[in-house]
């Protein structure tokens, strides 16, 4: 185990001693085998200033590139979906400059990236935390630090962030329990940088604990998952909280042992209002679940077992994709793999890939990212070790999928202006909420803007292009 991870486990997910007794409905899951799917090393890291490691989620760009960020460096990259790699914007000093910001970025409204720091500035060990904003246009001068949390005597540990219809960000951090900092925050910051915060967790035993980052429901709130917290269980919770910050324990996970326990990763929305997850620890095996949550009941889609599925105490947030089921890289701490989980009576999970663990790893090794579902159809991800040059990789796995189109929110109220990713746009003659008509006007052949249009209502949004018609993975709520 790379010793990188061990860090993170053990930084970010605290060692809890767990007890007590909750109920959860069980499904018991088929397992089938790895399938024949198309693995490709997209890239290989390696470069001046021994730029490598990739770390945190990818952001797609209004150009139809990912954005992303390396771990030894603090590079700040774009990527071609063919692997065409630019160095956008290396920190000046790696180790008193920009550490740690490892979580990955988001776009912006203003078509920029905006992203957290663990640590920055020459305090480093004692750091702060920071929001970031970041011009590609401007390369080398296009990093800005927006903001930077007070110093608590330890890193607050800000997530990745969640752009909201308003135009703003929010998100958590993970905190310390250290001064008003608490158990971690939930903040909204402005592009400009004018934070507030909005709600300080407190643990249990009724509020949630060290928070993951958060996932914009179709109904206007935020869904969010916590390592600790909760009841007098303490292990974890899920929860929902709203943009002025009211939260809702949906579950208490624990208390341990067979029970699942500690999640780890934000949760996913599905193409059927409900939520799915992850947990790192608990299940029949000790391994961690995938689970459904409706309301607030939970059922355990899926128990791993590392001898059966090569995977194990996942840390990743699942990926929706446009069949209705869900993807994802199993943790960098146990056997790696990418697997698929139907959901339904009867839940089915499949290994697709398996890292194979001989060194050297010319595949890669030390998942790193969640899985990122372009527009053309392709899943692309990375880890941090492997590749030709031992520097990590960005690879990309085809499951079959048809190019279709990414909405920038998965709500919105008639007369907004919503931003629609895809490819082959130019020529778009036709953009319908619902089956409704409405106004749109291309920017460039990878990204459009549609208006909601009057008289729409909660369904899926289509693009009619010269090569076809593209169809969103989720419905459009209409609010």
């Amino acid at each position: 185990m790379n010793s990188f991870y061990r860090q993170v486990k053990s930084s970010g997910m605290a060692a809890i001693a767990l007890t007590m007794l909750a109920a959860v409905t069980l499904l018991a899951g088929i397992a089938i085998p790895a399938q024949a799917q198309t693995y490709t090393v997209v890239y290989n890291f390696d470069g001046p200033q021994w730029l490598n490691q990739p770390l945190g989620q990818l952001a797609l760009g209004r150009d139809g590139n990912f954005y992303g960020m390396t771990f030894v460096g603090d590079e700040i990259y774009q990527m071609t979906p063919a692997g065409g790699e630019t160095t956008l914007w290396i920190a000046p000093d790696q180790f008193s400059y920009g550490v740690q910001c490892t979580f990955g970025m988001t776009l912006g409204p203003d078509g920029l990236f905006y992203g957290p720091c663990m640590d920055i500035g020459q305090n480093w060990n004692n750091g702060s935390g920071a929001i970031f904003k970041y011009d590609p246009s401007q390369g080398q001068n296009g990093f800005t630090v927006l903001y930077e949390f007070p110093v608590y005597g330890c890193s607050v540990q800000p997530n990745a962030l969640t752009l909201n219809t308003d135009g703003n960000f929010y998100g958590t951090t993970q905190g310390a329990n250290c001064g008003s900092a608490g158990y971690g925050t939930f903040f909204k910051i402005t592009p400009s940088g004018t934070l507030t915060t909005l709600h300080t967790f407190q643990g249990d035993p009724k509020d949630a604990a060290y928070p993951s980052a958060l996932t914009l429901g179709n109904d206007g709130n935020f869904y969010g998952t916590s390592t600790v917290g909760g009841n007098d269980n303490n292990c974890g919770t899920a929860f929902k909280i709203t943009p002025k910050g009211k939260v809702t324990i949906l579950y208490n996970f624990g208390p341990g042992g067979t029970s699942p326990c500690e999640p780890a990763a934000p949760m996913t929305q599905g193409t059927n209002g409900k939520w799915y997850g992850t947990t790192l620890a608990g299940g029949t095996y000790g391994y961690g679940i995938i689970f459904e949550l409706s309301g607030k009941k939970l059922t355990i889609l899926h128990n791993f077992n590392p001898a059966v599925d090569n995977a194990g105490e996942p840390t990743f947030a699942l990926t929706l994709g446009t069949d209705g089921n869900f993807y994802s890289a199993s943790s960098p701490w146990a056997d790696e793999s990418i697997f698929e989980i139907t959901t339904g009576k009867k839940p089915v999970y499949t290994d697709l890939f398996n890292w194979v663990d001989q060194y050297p790893i010319a595949d890669g090794w030390g998942t790193s990212s969640p899985l990122a579902l372009h527009p053309n159809g392709n899943f692309y991800g990375t880890t941090t070790q492997g590749g030709q040059d031992q520097g990590g990789v960005l690879y990309s796995l085809n499951v079959g999928f048809n190019p279709y189109i990414v909405l920038q929110f998965p709500l919105g109220n008639v007369g907004a202006s919503i931003g629609i990713f895809g490819v082959g746009l130019t020529g778009t003659t036709a953009v319908d909420f619902n089956g409704v008509s409405a106004q749109f006007t291309v920017d460039s052949d990878t990204y459009l803007t549609a208006t909601v249009p009057t008289g729409a209502t909660t369904g899926y949004v289509t693009v009619t292009t010269p090569s076809g018609t593209l169809k969103s993975a989720t419905k459009f709520a209409v609010k």
